[in-house]
């Protein structure tokens, strides 16, 4: 005759392999990591950035008559700082999508002068100490259209438009770093460009992406040439949090013609200036 406790000992193995068939059910789907995805709908990063410089300048005075600078060279100026980057992304509909972002670039320096230079209205004579800012922060905006857009992979047209902040300022310094006189100029450039890009996925984490663009165009006194691409690794971390390795490539190249009307907006010159930014950052998907 089967007592109470040989009836719980006959089910206590039925719920123990009903509680191991959960865990086993359970386990696979609790260890899925967050899957990347190439269309969000809106996406925010930051990243500071490793920006690599190279600048020759030219600011006429009201004669038409400037020295051509290199930045780094002549004036001193660092090659590389740490700057921060911001970008946002929003996609309206799954092959299209606009992002813009914004790249600070702001240098400073003290050195002597080891040639006769001109800049604007001024000259600065060899042996003499000089004070240099130069700001060259780029904002960016890109229209993106998938041609090819599948659930790993996506390749389109990237049209890119924008402009180049150039802040300058040479100051003349005296005994004590006192300002002597002082030659400062404000000029933006606009900036486009045209090609292609392409994202895809890796893996359940990783996702890589690439983009190319280049144009040569003329706009009002504005005759410039702008090549940028770039490439950029990311890893899900989280859901809604993902890590971004990258780099990327600004060469630009701008002639400003000269006007008759006065003023520093009508100066001419050339810019001719490249960057490279090596960044780490994050990006949040709301």
């Amino acid at each position: 005759m089967r007592t109470a406790n040989d009836g719980g000992s006959t089910t206590s193995p039925r719920r123990s392999s009903i509680a191991i068939a959960t865990l086993l059910v359970a386990a696979p789907l609790a260890a899925q990591s967050p899957q990347p995805n190439l269309y969000h709908r809106l996406e925010v990063g930051a990243s500071l950035t490793t920006i690599i410089l190279n600048a020759n300048i030219r600011v006429d005075g009201a004669n038409g008559i400037g020295t051509d600078l290199d930045a780094e060279d002549d004036l001193g100026l660092a090659t590389d700082k740490l700057e921060p980057r911001f970008a946002m992304r929003w996609r309206p509909w799954p092959r299209h999508e606009f992002e813009v972002g914004y790249q600070f670039a702001r240098r400073t320096s003290e050195r002597v002068l080891n040639r006769d230079i001109t800049f604007g209205d001024s000259t600065y004579h060899a042996g003499g100490d000089i004070g240099t800012k130069l700001n060259t922060d780029q904002a960016s905006f890109v229209y993106r259209f998938a041609f090819h857009a599948k659930p790993r992979s996506q390749v389109g047209l990237s049209v890119g438009f924008g402009a180049l902040f150039l802040k300058t300022a040479l100051d003349a310094l005296g005994s004590g770093g006192q300002v002597q006189f002082s030659q400062s100029d404000d000029v933006t450039g606009p900036i486009g460009s045209v090609g292609l890009y392409g994202r895809f996925l890796s893996g359940n984490r990783w996702s890589w992406e690439a983009e190319a663009r280049y144009v040569k165009v003329s706009i009002d006194r504005f005759d410039a040439q702008v090549g940028e691409g770039g490439a950029a690794v990311r890893y899900v971390a989280w859901s809604h949090v993902t890590f971004e390795g990258g780099y990327g490539l600004s060469a630009i190249k701008v002639d400003i013609a000269p006007t008759t009307s006065s003023g520093s907006g009508s100066r001419s010159g050339r810019i001719k200036y490249s960057l490279q930014n090596v960044r780490l950052g994050v990006v949040f998907v709301p």
